[in-house]
């Protein structure tokens, strides 16, 4: 089985190089969606979430709130690495689980789609890096246009993350989304033939 991590930040567009790769028929991963689950509808996981954060944390179903948790976790990085603790080995282990499916059904390739790739160390576990790239100036606009946050809000998650300039010289291909989807769309078309070539005829 071939890994790509696929990473980015809030407002990269990474979302949409993910959803592109699927309709091209790639199995794609999705850490966020893992999270998602985790807060949810795992028992243990916001159990001890709500020990290490307090009740405050949780919703009248029972679940995580994730904006209350994102008041004490955003621009903390002591709670953030508490909360990073509990949380990305939960969710390293549902990829690996997942990826082995993937294998057992006689899949050869694949994408882990992880905005902290590398911050968590993740990026280990992958054989190769697509780091999808904006000026910050356009993700923090792309940001505050999409969600309902202050700009203080926005920079505060920004800064929680890797800046994109460091990520993209960890990795080993960028793709530039700041222009229009087009523009993206022909870099992906170069990228998934040469990874189609490369890989041939294992996948």
């Amino acid at each position: 089985m071939y890994t790509v991590g696929l990473t980015g930040g809030i407002g990269s567009g990474k979302s949409s190089v993910a959803h592109w790769l699927q309709e091209h028929g790639v199995p794609v991963l999705d850490a966020d969606k893992m999270v998602h689950e985790l807060l949810a509808g795992d028992q243990k996981t916001i159990s001890l979430l709500a020990q290490e954060f307090g009740r405050d944390i949780l919703g009248a179903d029972g679940a995580v709130d994730r904006r209350a948790l994102g008041r004490i976790v955003f621009g903390d990085e002591a709670q953030r690495r508490r909360l990073e603790k509990i949380l990305h080995p939960q969710v390293l282990v549902k990829m690996e689980r997942e990826r082995e499916i993937f294998q057992e059904q006689g899949v050869r390739l694949c994408f882990w789609d992880i905005p902290l790739l590398f911050e968590a160390g993740m990026d280990k576990f992958v054989d190769e890096v697509w780091v999808v790239w904006v000026p910050l100036a356009v993700q923090v606009e792309r940001v505050l246009h999409r969600d309902k946050l202050s700009r203080e809000e926005v920079l505060a998650r920004i800064q929680a993350q890797m800046l994109l300039d460091d990520k993209a010289t960890k990795a080993q291909t960028v793709i530039d989304n700041s222009k229009t989807w087009e523009s993206t769309e022909n870099q992906l078309k170069i990228l998934w033939a040469r990874l189609v070539q490369d890989l041939n005829p294992q996948i």
